[in-house]
Formats: structure tokens, C-alpha cells, sequence
């Protein structure tokens, strides 16, 4: 799994003390770090409002895990977090916002170009809390997938492409959002894997998302009823984090920016999901030896 970030601070957090064996997979290493983990099959609740049917081989980091998961990847945790489903190649971050029905009558009216403009102009304010955790600095790289939602599954998706000041902003990663909407509030999920594996985890993640998980009864979109709660924006300030932008939806992007300054690190930075350096990384964590084939030409 490219996920470099995740083994490097696996690597000191994993570290042996006495001649124990190396960990034999991620998700060993993870435990040893003092993680706990559910691995599927098995249904898993998410919070009171959804419930996902876990696979065989992937696995959920327990509830009582997440403050140490996300220390490990060097996450910000908002507290409305729900759990992060390991599977192979990739992560999915489950968070919950209770703020009422989204209206998606304003699917048209979804402008990648002003979207990616009011993200990109307000970066910066999101690095300066970086620096300040000793974590990083990140950049980003436009659109990898411009937002665009789908009527029928009542999901908002987009991907954005990352690159960090680890490797001098060398190398691109994606990561993807998607918005599933319901009844009383939207399921945010963040989408991170290595720029190589993303069409593949995409397409995973997706027939996960439509045919493992659910709202349960009286919290699916379609059971919308008048006198229902209402959310104050629409699709577009999805986009941009919601609840923390309601002036995008009087479409002021150039006013986003004492918002997005502190939504920033939830909306983009969920996680760096990275190949370079993969496998140099991994042989720490097990102890395995080092790749020593010569370079390519």
C-alpha cells in the first residue's frame, strides 16, 4: 500500500526494542503502534446514521484508535470523525456533518475554475498551521477530477492533486472527496492513495461506497420531509467545506479566505498518500534489506 507518510511514522513508532520480528503487513505495524482494528467481513455503524458492510481484508481503525491514527499520519481531527477503512491500495476518512438537508438544485452551477481559485489563493494560511505543528508544508496542483455530482446516488465528488515540501514538491498525489447526502446532514470521505493506484482505488471505492454502504431508515436522502432541517448552502460550498463557507453560496470566493484558513487542513490535507520512497520506508518498518538493484538509465 503507498502510503508513505503512514510507514514513515510507523517506522519510529514501530520500532522494536527487543529481537521481536518485523511486522509482516501494515496493519500488523499499525497494532504495534497502538492501533486497534476491525477486519471485515463484518457491518460496521457509523456514528447513528450509516452503517457499512466491511469486506474480507480491509479493516476499520477502531474509535478508540482514531486520536492515535491520526497523530500517525499527521491529521488534524475535527471531532466529527466516524472512522478510516483500510483496504488494499488505499484509505477512506469518514466524518459527519449533521447540518441539515442539501438541496442539489444548483448542480449546474458547479465552477471548477472559481472553486479551485478560492482553494489555491487560501493555502498558505493552512501551511502556516503546518509549520507550526512541525508537519510539512503542501501545495496544490489543480483538479486531478473537477467536481461533478450524480443525481441518482446523491454523491458530490472531486480529487485534487498534492504535492509536499518532503521531496521539494516533486512528486503529485490525489486525494479525493466525496459527499454523500442525506436526510439530516452530509458523510464526508476522503479518498487517499498513490497517484498510480487512483483509478483502480477509485473505481473500488466507489462500488463500496454504492453497494457496501447505507444510511440507515429515516436518514436516506429520498425520505426528505417538510419541516425537515435544511442546510443554508448548496453543492458548491460542499465543495469548498460547507457550513464554514456560506458565502459561497452567494457565490463571494473572493471572501473565503478567513473561512478556509482554518477548514483548509479538513477539506484538502486528510492525508498524503505517497510512492516515492515506498519501499525504503516499508524495509524500516520490517527490517527487511534494502533494494540494492542498480538505477535505471
Amino acid at each position: 500500500m503507498a502510503l508513505a507518510l503512514l510507514l514513515a511514522r510507523l517506522a519510529g513508532a514501530a520500532e522494536p526494542t527487543t529481537a521481536a520480528p518485523p511486522p509482516k503487513s501494515q496493519e500488523e505495524a499499525l497494532q504495534r503502534a497502538g492501533v486497534k482494528l476491525v477486519s471485515g467481513p463484518a457491518t460496521v455503524p457509523l456514528g447513528q446514521v450509516a452503517e457499512l458492510r466491511l469486506p474480507e481484508g480491509h479493516h476499520v481503525v477502531a474509535k478508540e484508535s482514531l486520536d492515535r491514527f491520526y497523530e500517525l499520519t499527521q491529521n488534524v481531527r475535527s471531532g466529527h470523525e466516524l472512522g478510516v477503512v483500510l483496504a488494499p491500495g488505499y484509505m477512506l476518512f469518514f466524518d459527519y456533518d449533521e447540518s441539515g438537508y442539501v438541496k442539489d438544485d444548483d448542480q449546474d452551477k458547479l465552477d471548477a475554475d472559481k472553486l479551485m481559485q478560492a482553494m489555491t489563493a487560501n493555502q498558505e494560511a493552512s501551511n502556516d498551521d503546518r509549520k507550526q505543528r512541525g508537519w510539512a508544508e503542501m501545495r496544490l496542483k489543480g483538479w486531478a477530477t473537477p467536481p461533478h455530482y450524480d443525481a441518482k446516488t446523491h454523491h458530490l465528488k472531486w480529487a485534487i492533486n498534492l504535492t509536499s515540501a518532503q521531496d521539494g514538491f516533486k512528486q503529485v498525489w490525489i486525494n479525493e472527496s466525496i459527499r454523500l447526502l442525506g436526510r439530516g446532514g452530509v458523510m464526508n470521505v476522503t479518498l487517499a492513495s498513490s497517484t498510480e493506484n487512483f483509478k483502480g482505488a477509485e473505481a473500488a471505492a466507489d462500488k463500496i461506497l454504492s453497494e457496501q454502504f447505507e444510511y440507515v431508515t429515516g436518514q436516506k436522502y429520498a425520505e426528505f420531509k417538510t419541516g425537515d432541517k435544511v442546510a443554508a448552502y448548496g453543492l458548491s460550498a460542499l465543495v469548498l467545506g460547507g457550513g464554514a463557507v456560506l458565502a459561497a453560496k452567494m457565490g463571494l470566493f473572493a471572501k473565503l479566505g478567513v473561512f478556509l484558513g482554518k477548514a483548509w487542513k479538513v477539506i484538502v490535507f486528510v492525508l498524503i498518500a505517497a510512492g516515492a520512497g515506498l519501499k525504503k520506508v516499508w524495509n524500516k518498518v520490517t527490517g527487511a534489506r534494502p533494494d540494492r538493484s542498480p538505477p535505471r538509465s
